[in-house]
């Protein structure tokens, strides 16, 4: 998955045309030229028009939520503020919710229920008066008739009924209990008759008359009879009846008489909307919206917006140029903007302003910046001090110097008073914070660092944020509120560059010191499987390493980058390395048996290696370079000569010459040198300082003389102290010991 990714890097690279860094030599064609001006003019044709969104054309001096009027604001004409339709949908909700259920109340089967149960104890009692009532035929067929009459009744109900005493006593507490507890409000067939409603109301019509009540109120069937229980219950506290006799009768002749009418509740829902309006205000003409010194509310910012809103059309009526006229003066203004930053790189950065690779990535980083202040504009509650404004300054003076990120911080600033309708407030902020997070951030050499910059830059925050709150006179909660906001934004901030950074580092070609510090750890597995498979090259690359980090400091050079990529620029030999002298234990070499061009090819494919194992790896272009470049062009002699003994190589020169290219940049340079005098100087019999200044001498001479050194900026005066770093470090390496005499045999015995 990892080699998948990288090779998708890599197309994406060589499809922008991205080389490294150090390969990305300045142009000055008339389509390089070109493509400076469309980006300038692109970018700031994008920034002007589709970042500010809606709010193009509102007026720079309206007032925003939250905001202090600084005069009084006239209505100019007639404003009529419509709801939202979030607000139409949810007034239109709250209609509905507030009309409850339509229930009717049927009195025909509460009167069937009172009349049924009156029936019921008139007929058991004529048939108790009839005189054949104590002869057991004659009551069996009462029993009959009145368990035919009343099926639902259970036949020791009815048996009961035959003995009890007062039947109108009975009678009467039922019907109470039916009219205080059952058919007081209704009955309902069940709980799942009624839908469920966030109004807990219903509304019962019982003929003219209309009650309100609550859904907790109603029973169903099942429910009436335990009411019918619970009330027999408390009469038995009192009277002593028979409990379940009485419940046994009662609830025969429950029926449920409460109806919902859905044709009647839809009809008063379509009433009631039909009132609803879409229309939230009126303002008439010359009323005030705001006073000065008013703080604005939500309402006031609704009629300002209308008032816009209806200015905007009246503009869009007017002819085109008048229409286009603030979206030209914004992108006018953006331009000049990012030509102040165009001036300054051409006149006091010129490599960075003839790159176009590192334009591209600079305007990206600033692209970045204004889409993530952008999303959290949107939201108009959000406070400032959420922004991430020190994010761009943060990753370009990473990527390029602090000198560049301090500008680039100012020029963001302008172009965020622009953005946000010439906001002050914003704009010093961005200046200040900027400044602070470019120069904790000018020297990061590992990720631990950014703790440094995330300490500082959430303490800016936190500052600025008191000094500008307290001379608004923002409430103590409120400030304290607006100070958490910066702490959070400054360690939030930090943790996105970190993230942000490598993407810039790899796409674009751009090695920062991070970066290097990471690859110098001698746990890296390239080196590790260096120092175990090629141990001689791993020593070799090591003191190059010291060489190239002492020659690069003595010319001003990045010492750092020297050093990392020797570490790195014989790793090609880690496939084959019996076949390079260094690593050869054996008095044999195996070039014995090869023949000369053979030896060439093998050779230099280390350098084809180096670069492929390089990649695969994920290491930067910068330390790859030195692979490629540490050879140069130049001719392997010792194979070419033994050619010519052979009489096969004088007219072969360009077949023993490593593939190139030539160094082209001060470090690699410095590398090529290095890389020869630490092989020449194992062949020192007596390494004596004035040997030594020779022979570094003779190898400087000999590659000045051949142009190996012809496309890197190196002048003589940097040779000569590139010369006096290398013998500094090889005097050293090869300094005498003092010999410690012998003990004789006797003083050992």
């Amino acid at each position: 998955m990892f080699s998948f990714l990288l090779k998708i890097k890599r197309r994406i690279k060589k499809l922008l045309k991205v080389q490294s860094e150090t390969r990305q030599r300045p142009q000055s064609s008339f389509h390089s030229r070109t493509f400076k001006f469309m980006l300038l003019v692109l970018f700031s044709l994008l920034v002007g028009v589709i970042y500010p969104g809606q709010s193009l054309y509102d007026p720079l001096d309206m007032p925003r939520k939250g905001e202090i009027a600084l005069e009084d604001v006239i209505a100019p004409f007639q404003i009529t503020v419509f709801k939202s339709e979030r607000e139409v949908r949810e007034e239109t909700e709250d209609t509905k919710l507030a009309i409850p259920y339509v229930l009717d109340f049927d009195t025909l089967i509460a009167r069937t229920a009172y009349l049924g149960m009156a029936s019921f104890f008139g007929q058991v009692d004529s048939l108790r008066q009839l005189p054949d009532q104590e002869d057991t035929v004659g009551a069996d067929r009462y029993f009959s008739q009145v368990s035919e009459r009343f099926p639902l009744m259970m036949d020791s109900a009815i048996a009961k009924t035959f003995e009890m005493d007062s039947l109108a006593e009975v009678h009467r507490r039922l019907k109470d209990i039916y009219d205080a507890e059952i058919y007081g409000i209704g009955v309902l067939p069940d709980r799942y008759s009624l839908p469920e409603s966030r109004n807990r109301n219903v509304l019962i019509r019982r003929g003219d008359r209309q009650n309100i009540y609550s859904r907790d109120r109603l029973y169903s069937v099942t429910e009436a009879n335990s009411r019918l229980l619970t009330a027999l219950n408390r009469l038995y506290a009192s009277d002593s009846i028979d409990v379940e006799y009485y419940f046994r009768v009662g609830r025969t002749f429950v029926q449920p008489n409460l109806r919902i009418n859905m044709n009647e509740y839809n009809r008063r829902v379509d009433e009631a909307l039909t009132t609803i309006s879409d229309i939230k205000e009126i303002v008439q003409k010359n009323d005030i919206i705001l006073r000065v010194g008013q703080r604005v509310n939500e309402r006031q910012e609704r009629v300002l917006r209308e008032m816009a809103r209806i200015l905007r059309s009246q503009a869009a009526d007017q002819p085109w140029l008048s229409t286009l006229l603030p979206a030209l003066a914004r992108i006018v203004l953006v331009l000049a903007a990012f030509g102040v930053l165009y001036l300054f790189l051409y006149f006091f950065r010129r490599d960075m302003f003839k790159s176009n690779a590192k334009l591209v990535a600079l305007f990206m980083v600033y692209a970045l910046q204004l889409l993530l202040v952008y999303l959290l504009g949107i939201q108009a509650e959000l406070s400032i001090y959420l922004y991430p404004v020190a994010l761009l300054p943060i990753i370009v003076t990473i990527l390029f110097d602090a000198e560049v990120g301090v500008l680039s911080a100012v020029v963001l600033a302008f172009l965020l008073g622009i953005m946000h309708r010439f906001d002050f407030t914003l704009t010093f902020m961005a200046v200040v914070v900027g400044t602070v997070a470019c120069f904790t951030s000018r020297r990061v050499r590992k990720r631990s660092e950014f703790f440094r910059i995330m300490y500082s830059v959430s303490f800016t925050f936190a500052i600025y944020a008191v000094l500008v709150e307290t001379l608004k006179l923002t409430p103590n909660s409120d400030l304290i509120t607006e100070v958490g906001y910066g702490l959070v934004n400054g360690i939030v901030t930090s943790l996105l560059a970190i993230g942000i950074l490598p993407f810039f580092e790899s796409l674009f070609g751009i090695t920062t010191d991070i970066t290097l510090l990471e690859l110098s750890d001698p746990n890296h597995p390239l080196l590790k499987r260096l120092a175990l498979e090629a141990p001689g090259t791993y020593h070799h690359s090591i003191i190059v390493g010291n060489l190239n980090e002492a020659a690069a400091a003595a010319i001003g050079a990045n010492s750092l980058l020297a050093r990392v990529g020797a570490y790195f620029h014989d790793i090609g030999k880690i496939e084959i390395p019996e076949y390079f002298v260094e690593n050869q234990l054996s008095v044999k070499s195996k070039h014995d048996e090869l023949t000369p061009s053979m030896s060439s090819i093998i050779l230099s494919s280390h350098v084809k290696m180096g670069r492929q194992l390089g990649e695969e790896a994920g290491i930067p272009d910068d330390v790859l370079n030195f692979i490629e470049e540490h050879h140069g062009t130049m001719v392997q002699s010792y194979f070419y000569n033994k050619a010519v003994e052979q009489g096969t190589g004088e007219d072969t020169l360009d077949k023993f010459r490593y593939p190139g290219p030539k160094p082209q940049t001060r470090e690699t340079g410095i590398a090529m040198l290095a890389d020869a005098v630490e092989a020449a100087s194992r062949t020192l019999d007596d390494p004596k300082p004035a040997r030594i200044n020779n022979l570094i001498q003779r190898i400087i001479n000999d590659r000045f003389q051949s142009g190996e050194l012809e496309q890197c900026p190196l002048t003589l005066r940097d040779l000569a102290r590139i010369k006096e770093a290398f013998a500094q470090v090889l005097i050293g390496a090869f300094h005498h010991r003092v010999v410690y005499p012998k003990k004789d045999k006797t003083e050992e015995e």
